[in-house]
Formats: C-alpha cells, sequence, structure tokens
C-alpha cells in the first residue's frame, strides 16, 4: 500500500492520463477521478491529453490551497498480469459523444426551432389535459409532452435540443399516431417528456383523488427498455443529453440483439408448427386410411355373410336368390358390382 499527499495526487493527475495511473495501481480512472474530485484537485479536461499528444499547449490550474478533509490517500499497486477494471460502455460512450460537435447545450430561449417544436408550442398553450388538472398537452401526431404551463418552455427548450442532437447522430425523431418514436437504424425506441404528478385528496363529487403536477420533469425512454433522466441534486435534465444520446446507442443494440433473437425464435417456432402440422395432417390422414379399410373390411365381411346365408337356403326362389346374390356383389368392396337402384352413399346405412 503506498500513501499519497493530496499535492503528489494533483501532480500525479497533471502528469499521466487517469488510464495510465489505473494500469499502475488497483483503482479504476473512473473511481481515481472521483476521489480528485472528493479533494477538490483540478483534473484535466475530456479530450485534453489527445490535445497535448497533438502539440497543443494545456492550462493547468493551480491546487486550491484550502482543505479541510482528509490529505492524504492510499493505493495498491497493480500486479503486471492483473487485468485494469473496464470502463462501461455507457461510461465510455458517454465520453465518446461528449467530445463530438453536438448541440448539447440547451439555451436560455429557443433558437431557430424545429417545425416540430412550433406546432408543440401552439397546442401546449391551447390544450389541457382533463385526466391530470392543470396540465397542458400537446395533440396525438405531435410532440408528447405533458407538463404544467410554467414548464412549458423548459420542456420545448429541452426537446428542440434533444431532436437537433438526435438528428446530428443521425438518427430519426419520427411521429406516429400512436406515439413519438427515435429510430437508431432499424430500431424505433418510444419516447415522451413528463411532468410528474402527486397524488392529492379532493372534495368532488364520485372523485375521491386527482393528480396534479409538482413541478418534476423527466424525459422518457418509454419501451420495453425503460429509462429516465430528470433533475437531480447536482444535474438538471438540460445536462443529461450525453448520457441520453448514449443510453439511446445502447438501448438500440440491445433491441436489435432482442428483436433477432426474437426472429429466429419465431423462425424456429415457425419451422416446427409446419413440421407439427405436416406430421398432424399424416396422422389425420392415416387414421382416415385405416377408417376406410375397416369399413371396407366390414362390407366385404357382410358380403361374405350375405353368401353363406345364401348357400344355407334350401329351395330359394332363382330371382330372389340372383337379386340377393347381386347385392352381395355390389356390397363387398372386392368385386364392386354397380346397382341399378343402390349408391354408393347407401352402403354407410347398413
Amino acid at each position: 500500500m503506498i500513501r499519497f499527499t493530496r499535492k503528489e495526487i494533483y501532480q500525479m493527475v497533471w502528469e499521466l492520463p487517469m488510464t495510465e495511473i489505473a494500469k499502475k495501481y488497483k483503482i479504476s480512472d473512473v473511481g481515481f477521478r472521483k476521489i480528485c474530485l472528493r479533494m477538490n484537485i483540478p483534473v484535466p479536461k475530456t479530450g485534453s491529453w489527445a490535445k497535448v499528444k497533438a502539440g497543443h499547449h494545456r492550462r493547468q490550474p493551480k491546487l486550491p490551497a484550502k482543505w479541510d478533509g482528509q490529505d492524504f490517500i492510499e493505493l495498491k499497486e497493480r500486479p503486471h498480469e492483473q487485468p485494469v477494471k473496464k470502463t462501461s460502455e455507457r461510461i465510455k460512450l458517454v465520453k465518446e459523444i461528449t467530445q463530438k460537435e453536438l448541440p448539447f447545450k440547451v439555451p436560455g430561449r429557443l433558437t431557430k426551432p424545429d417545425p416540430l417544436i412550433i406546432a408543440a408550442k401552439e397546442s401546449l398553450e391551447k390544450l389541457t389535459d382533463i385526466n391530470y388538472p392543470g396540465m397542458a398537452v400537446t395533440k396525438k401526431g405531435q410532440l408528447d409532452i405533458r407538463v404544467a404551463p410554467s414548464n412549458i418552455g423548459r420542456a420545448l427548450r429541452f426537446m428542440d435540443t434533444l431532436i437537433k442532437c438526435v438528428r446530428a447522430r443521425g438518427y430519426i425523431y419520427e411521429i406516429t399516431t400512436d406515439g413519438n418514436y427515435i429510430v437508431v437504424g432499424e430500431v424505433k425506441l418510444r419516447v415522451n417528456f413528463r411532468e410528474r404528478t402527486t397524488k392529492f385528496k379532493v372534495d368532488k363529487p364520485y372523485q375521491e383523488y386527482e393528480w396534479r403536477p409538482n413541478g418534476k420533469i423527466v424525459f422518457r425512454l418509454d419501451d420495453r427498455l425503460k429509462s429516465e433522466w430528470g433533475d437531480s441534486k447536482t444535474k438538471l435534465l438540460e445536462d443529461h443529453l450525453p448520457p441520453i444520446m448514449a443510453k439511446l446507442d445502447i438501448s438500440a443494440k440491445q433491441e436489435e440483439e432482442y428483436l433477432k433473437n426474437a426472429r429466429i425464435w419465431q423462425e424456429n417456432w415457425e419451422k416446427q408448427r409446419k413440421l407439427q402440422a405436416k406430421h398432424d395432417a399424416h396422422q389425420h390422414e392415416e387414421r382416415e386410411s385405416f377408417k376406410e379399410l375397416l369399413t371396407q373390411v366390414k362390407r366385404w365381411k357382410q358380403a361374405q355373410l350375405i353368401r353363406e346365408y345364401l348357400a344355407a337356403i334350401p329351395s330359394p326362389d332363382t330371382n330372389w336368390l340372383d337379386w340377393a346374390t347381386h347385392k352381395a356383389d355390389w356390397l363387398d368392396p372386392i368385386v364392386m358390382a354397380e346397382d341399378e337402384w343402390m349408391t354408393e352413399g347407401d352402403k354407410d346405412i347398413f
């Protein structure tokens, strides 16, 4: 275990990238960054090491002198064979997206708003939601927004920036009669913008409670893969755009994999269904064939009984004997004699 003072940590973090520090000591780059922030140690901005490598100058802020907390940390050296803890895909993606020149900054006022925003603004200023008193709501076929009038401006500014980021990433913001979707490749992810509500007891005829807006707004990924972002103690919703973009990417991959597996399952199920249908059809055919065999045996046996009976009669009338013999031949499935008066269907009557 090696002890580092706050000043030594400061020097280390400006001499080596976090990833290099993580290779030397038993700590992840994200964990080391958190320690620095907790100890009020300034750290290089994301992407600054790439600029240094390219020969650009980087400003290094001084270590703040005032600090009342613990002045040291202890780190274990990482054995050479021990792999470094991998940064999660989401964190990597957030870093990558943050470095790209996307319009993540939500402005204080609408600037060149998207036509979807203009249409939504008109609806929000006119329509209210009968199910949620005090809420403004958009029409079907528009941006899916439901907020209190006091949050309309904020909702529109956020959604305008989101739509611009979505399109800058090469994705599509699609609106259908059943909802809003962000289309990533072949995957459609349903989204909406909401203000949360709180349950209030009311004294109204036939109504005991109603849901009222509480000022907490959220952007939701509202489908099979549910996620939502809102204001927290340290971040406003507007600061969550890079993580939202990263989540869209990850969710699209997950959904694509899910749909792929679902298709494979469906194909296998369809294959099994066809095999079962073929089996059932063959089984039915076998049963019908055997049923027909038993019918023919029964008729043959009946024809034989008629002949035995005729042979047992001592002195039968010749005409009647010819008639009866012919009927036996008609019934016999082997002889199959034709009859002037009897049809094939008549054989099933007896």
